[in-house]
């Protein structure tokens, strides 16, 4: 059986372009995800795109903020002042730290004793947090004070062009 250079390059072509995306995705590109649940029964799962998660820290900067998103209209923003190894108090302003549940009204954090991040990892490639937050409730435009409990693992790998 005779082997023929064409069938050689068109193998290795192949074999190429299946193994292209192979290392494209969250630990190459940055980015990252948070899966959550709610009240510890309703899974939700969030997005962390490249350019939601801000954790350069600079001598004039001393908060990172990570924003992960659905195609639901889910969301949750959390922003830490001061970031350290273990629990780490989120800022409680509504305009720093909110959920966003199916394009709802923003809720806020109403439990800050309870709430907390814990991160195991923060470094120049990669930051790991147990998330565990309490914020009231919305619906539409409306809000109470009934309680919502997020709790989860975030992950969120720094984009190369910012290590």
């Amino acid at each position: 059986m005779q082997f023929r250079f064409p069938t050689l390059f068109f193998g290795i072509f192949l074999l190429v372009t299946a193994c292209s995306d192979i290392n494209s995705g969250w630990t190459v590109d940055g980015g990252g995800y948070m899966k959550l649940t709610i009240n510890g029964d309703e899974d939700l799962d969030l997005a962390i795109d490249p350019d939601d998660g801000d954790v350069i820290l600079r001598s004039n900067k001393h908060y990172v903020t990570f924003l992960g998103k659905n195609r639901a209209g889910d969301a949750l923003q959390i922003m830490v002042n001061k970031p350290e190894l273990g629990d780490n108090a989120p800022v409680t302003s509504s305009g720093y730290t909110y959920l966003v549940l199916g394009n709802s009204y923003p809720a806020h954090i109403i439990d800050i004793d309870s709430s907390y991040i814990k991160f195991d990892q923060k470094d120049s490639i990669l930051w790991s947090a147990d998330v565990h937050l309490i914020f009231n409730h919305c619906y539409g435009d409306e809000c109470d004070n009934d309680r919502v409990i997020i709790t989860g693992r975030m992950r969120y790998w720094v984009d190369p062009d910012d290590r």
